[in-house]
């Protein structure tokens, strides 16, 4: 169930980020005052952004990953008991010191970890649009998912009550 679920979802992702205009994101003031950038979020000290050029500070963050899954040219890691998954792309694969993987797709369920905006898991969709805009959300069972697009990335909020996941996409 849970497969078909984010295959529905990625799939609604994908006909929403053609359909929205592009914003362009920039940076946000962070709990403290600090400037974490839009597209990134701030876990055991560690700034983590979908828009890293490696996987280093996804490692750094979030330590050695629980379980790896998949193959080249991308893996799917899960961190913090499950909470935190990560799917990379791995580019120039036929030379080792030329390959690069890196982030693709950053999935956050835990109530810790916030967006730059403050938002995350247990928001409500209220928040949400008042931090990030109001938007159409689309309904699939009985979660609603609300997707902004920006000039690199896409940030997507799934919300079932209050927001149950927030993913970071390239």
């Amino acid at each position: 169930m849970k497969k078909k679920n984010l295959v529905v979802i990625l799939l609604l992702l994908m006909i929403m980020c053609t359909m929205n205009a592009c914003n362009f994101g920039g940076k946000s003031a962070g709990k403290d005052g600090d400037s974490l950038p839009d597209d990134a979020i701030e876990y055991n000290g560690v700034t983590v952004s979908i828009n890293d050029e490696n996987m280093d500070n996804v490692f750094a963050a979030f330590g050695e990953p629980e379980s790896t899954e998949g193959d080249r040219p991308g893996y799917y890691y899960t961190f913090d008991s499950g909470l935190v998954g990560v799917s990379s792309y791995i580019i120039n694969e036929l030379s080792e010191e030329d390959m690069q993987e890196y982030p693709d797709l950053i999935s956050i369920r835990d109530e810790k970890i916030k967006t730059s905006k403050g938002i995350g898991v247990g928001s409500t969709e209220e928040e949400v649009k008042a931090a990030y805009g109001k938007n159409e959300a689309i309904s699939v069972d009985s979660m609603n998912i609300l997707t902004y697009s920006f000039k690199d990335y896409t940030l997507v909020f799934v919300i079932d009550g209050t927001v149950t996941e927030i993913q970071y996409m390239r």
